[in-house]
C-alpha cells in the first residue's frame, strides 16, 4: 500500500485550490510540501498505471491522479475498462 502522504496528495488535488495547477507547473515543490520520497516522486512523475501500482496506490486514486494529469482521459475510460487494464475484475 502506498504511504499515506501519497494518497493524501492525490486526494487533495481536486480539493485544495491551486494544488493541481501547482503540480503541473512546479511538481518538485508540491512533492516537497507533501514530504515524498524519491521512489514516490518518480512514480508520480511517471504517472503510468504500472508505476502507481508498484507504489501501491489504490486503483481508484490511480484513476483520479491520471485524470488530474490528463483531463481528456476522463472521456476515454470507464471503471470496468480500467479494472480490465490493470488485471482486476
Amino acid at each position: 500500500m502506498a504511504p499515506y502522504r501519497v494518497h493524501r496528495l492525490i486526494q487533495s488535488l481536486f480539493k485544495v485550490p491551486g494544488l493541481l495547477e501547482r503540480l503541473g507547473t512546479d511538481a518538485p515543490s508540491v512533492f516537497d510540501e507533501y514530504g515524498l520520497a524519491e521512489d514516490e516522486r518518480a512514480a508520480l512523475s511517471d504517472g503510468s498505471p504500472e508505476a502507481l501500482a508498484r507504489l501501491g496506490v489504490h486503483p481508484i486514486l490511480q484513476m483520479h491522479y491520471m485524470m488530474a494529469r490528463d483531463p481528456a482521459m476522463a472521456a476515454q475510460i470507464t471503471i470496468r475498462a480500467y479494472a480490465d487494464q490493470i488485471g482486476r475484475n
